[in-house]
């Protein structure tokens, strides 16, 4: 089956009827954005619009201690420095303390017109000062000439660091960055990739390499790309058909998986194709990919809609996923996330409360599981230490035709999609969304929700756009929001105790002009505080210059999260891993929180040997009990807790050497 890309290039604004769907409330107008085609090629001329009118208020972080710093880096020669969706252009090494910002180069670039140059702005110290930064490192130069570009400019790029386990000094450490080019350029200009590595202490220490389109599969632009501390990168991209000059999407993806090369510095990549069907002539819209903190388990996430799911809307997009347990040698066969229906996940479908339905819906109302919902067209991934997924991606009302309903406060919601186990898919809303798109001149970027974790993997914090001005309804003012969620005591962060994101830009140099923002997958831990790199990209007129603004100061601490999600349906995956030996869902540890004696129950496949041990937060062991062989079936017993502390621990139920962990609050 090959699948046309569906696209339009404006937001319609109103709405399609369709039989046996939930009616809009006749005095509610909103605005349907439909999936936008990636650009594939801009004019070489620029073309004559009106400047963008700055809202800079030019107030300055020393005004008010809460406002954030706001750093200037290298540039881009236009808006696209940052454009294509989410993809990943900031990286954060913990280990390190660096951070880097990979993007197309802007003035200065030769030919000056080209602006097919990538380069790297580095950051030292976390990136905290003006000083610490070097700007526009240069990293790939397009050198093969052709008209009215070079066959070797690229686009659209992606970069990680790969920092090898243990080690503290940059010299050992390189960006590796992957990005589509113009190999194609005869037909329609995307068909090849540009990919190779930057020394961090010895910036002329670069590699460069490409891969040029022929048959199938076809490359496109790599949308998911991230490294492992175990030196292993992972790509991936659409399978995307050019040749006609329209996008013809093939139901499959490009896995690209690279094996870090200790003698060339750099990364030996190996491709093949996974399938993802699309239903009829739809295409996917977006994938990604992440790693678990050990390297081991790889999560692939793809906008489809897959044939023989079952959502309300058949036009609808939501997360197809595959894991691989072994860094990506072996891939499972595609997981359907359903979003609404009777099989829908619960913390979608009761987000909209009785009054919201009553007002944006027309009599009658429809029941929650009657309600369509689609996801957004870009999405962002990150993978907890326990090996589960975490999607953050905005979700809508689905009124049909590939399109996501706006303009209505509320209607569409941040939310962050855990797969514990095909019986176990849960929701937890981040916040909600008042604008989707912002248009400027010709220029278009939808609403960007990025994931990202700290070291260890027991924090997930998201970060996303949103204009919030009474009477606006496009995305043109942003500011940057944020959410912290804490995995272990199931708790989000709050504003003064109060439910809701954070807004990290206001009142700072970059309010209400905080665009296109990117924050990288990992954050800086120091303690118990949190620091998020976020970068924007700032410009007066969007076919000239855009400049990177870096916010190196925004972080949460753990008192911070302080919204307990003690209720259905916002109940926290079961920390542990899958298996055979018992059912996984029949492990209990309850009361809990325990005072004094803790109860444990469990199933049992088979007879085993059993133990159980206890460690707290930082891993020590505080607790061993062996209870030998145990009969199959329902087993219960007790672990004496009292000589404990107050405060959070995990326990251990060890059968046959399969380890199954839950969380346990001592009080």
């Amino acid at each position: 089956m090959k699948n046309i890309l569906i696209f339009s290039l404006s937001c319609l604004i109103g709405f399609s009827a369709v039989a046996q769907r939930p009616q809009v409330n006749k005095n509610i107008y909103t605005r349907n954005c439909r999936m936008e085609q990636a650009v594939t090629r801009e004019p070489v001329e620029k073309v004559s619009v009106s400047p963008v009118v700055s809202r800079h208020r030019g107030l300055k972080s020393g005004d008010n201690s809460n406002i954030i710093t706001v750093l200037d880096l290298g540039t881009s020669a236009n808006v696209l420095g940052y454009s294509g969706g989410t993809r990943t252009m900031l990286w954060a090494d913990d280990d390190l303390n660096v951070v880097a910002n990979f993007h197309r180069m802007g003035p200065g670039a030769t030919p000056p017109s080209l602006s097919g140059y990538l380069g790297m702005d580095l950051g030292l110290n976390m990136g905290l000062t003006q000083s610490d930064w070097t700007s526009q490192i240069q990293v790939h130069s397009a050198t093969m000439a052709a008209s009215p570009y070079y066959y070797d400019a690229s686009r659209y790029p992606s970069a990680a660091i790969y920092n090898p386990a243990g080690n503290t000094s940059l010299a050992n450490a390189y960006l590796a960055y992957f990005a589509p080019n113009f190999a194609n350029l005869a037909v329609s200009g995307f068909g090849g990739y540009s990919f190779g590595t930057a020394n961090l202490a010895d910036h002329a220490d670069t590699t460069k390499h490409l891969r040029w389109y022929n048959a199938h599969p076809y490359t496109y632009i790599p949308d998911g790309f991230t490294i492992s501390k175990t030196g292993i990168a992972h790509i991936v991209d659409r399978d995307m058909n050019v040749e006609s000059g329209t996008p013809v999407y093939q139901d499959s993806i490009i896995y690209g998986r690279g094996v870090w090369n200790t003698v060339t510095k750099d990364f030996d990549y190996t491709f093949k194709t996974l399938a993802f069907p699309c239903v009829g002539d739809a295409a996917a819209s977006d994938c990604k990919i992440a790693v678990s903190p050990d390297g081991n388990i790889v999560w692939i996430s793809v906008l489809t809609n897959y044939p023989g799911a079952t959502p309300l809307n058949d036009s609808s997009y939501y997360p197809v996923l595959r894991r691989s347990f072994d860094g990506g040698l072996n891939w499972s066969p595609p997981i359907v996330v359903q979003l609404d229906g009777p099989n829908g996940i619960d913390a979608i479908k009761q987000r909209y409360s009785d009054y919201f339905i009553q007002n944006f819906f027309a009599p009658p109302y429809p029941t929650r599981d009657q309600i369509p919902y689609t996801t957004a067209f870009d999405h962002s991934l990150s993978v907890d230490q326990w090996g589960f997924v975490h999607i953050g991606v905005a979700i809508g009302y689905a009124p049909g035709g590939y399109s996501i309903t706006t303009g209505v406060d509320s209607l569409i919601n941040v939310i962050d999609i855990t797969f514990c186990n095909a019986n176990n898919i849960r929701g937890v809303p981040m916040g909600y969304l008042k604008t989707f798109r912002g248009t400027w001149a010709t220029y278009t970027s939808d609403n960007r929700v990025y994931v990202s974790r700290n070291k260890t993997g027991d924090k997930m914090f998201f970060t996303w756009n949103d204009t919030r001005i009474d009477g606006e309804i496009n995305n043109q003012s942003p500011e940057v929001y944020a959410r912290g969620y804490d995995l272990i005591s199931n708790k989000l962060t709050s504003v003064n105790g109060t439910d809701q994101p954070t807004n990290v830009t206001l009142l700072s140099d970059i309010s209400k002009e905080a665009y296109w923002q990117c924050t990288s997958p990992i954050v800086f831990t120091d303690n118990n505080k949190f620091t998020l790199p976020i970068c924007t990209q700032w410009f007066a007129d969007p076919t000239l210059d855009a400049t990177f603004k870096y916010i190196p100061d925004f972080s949460y601490v753990q008192g911070d999260f302080s919204i307990w999600l003690s209720s259905w349906p916002y109940d926290p995956c079961p920390v542990g891993i899958e298996n055979t030996e018992i059912e996984p869902e029949s492990l209990l540890i309850y009361p809990n929180p325990v005072v004094d004696m803790a109860k444990v129950s469990l199933n049992l496949n088979q007879p085993a040997n059993v133990l159980v041990e206890i460690t707290n937060l930082i891993g020590q062991r505080v607790l061993s009990l062996k209870k030998g062989s145990m009969d199959s079936g329902l087993q219960q017993f007790t672990v004496d807790v009292r000589h404990l502390s107050a405060g959070v621990y995990f326990i251990t139920v060890i059968v046959n050497g399969e380890k199954f962990t839950r969380k346990m609050i001592v009080e």
